[in-house]
């Protein structure tokens, strides 16, 4: 454990539907895979998401009584390494 202490810089949850939110990653990925950032856009609130170096990749299913939860996170250290290896497709 680092004891770094971690600095929320951008929150949201909202209520869509599926179509909308296969829409939202459908456009972060295309905007990642052609241009290497995204930027998130909320009101009059802007952050730009650029993700470098050592990537990965975090994929996690929790199932809590009647909820079910899917998260999908991408981590980085700006400057280190290169892209790793092992990876999970989307079939």
């Amino acid at each position: 454990m680092s004891g770094a202490k971690e600095e929320v810089i951008f929150s949201s949850e909202e209520p869509r539907s599926v179509s909308e939110i296969g829409d939202f990653l459908i456009q972060a990925g295309q905007k990642l895979k052609e241009q290497g950032f995204f930027t998130l856009t909320s009101g009059d609130k802007q952050l730009e998401v650029r993700p470098e170096g050592a990537t990965k990749l975090e994929l996690k299913y929790e199932i809590e009584g009647a909820k079910h939860e899917f998260e999908i996170e991408i981590e980085w250290k700006p400057g280190v390494g290169g892209p790793g290896s092992g990876k999970v497709d989307i079939t």
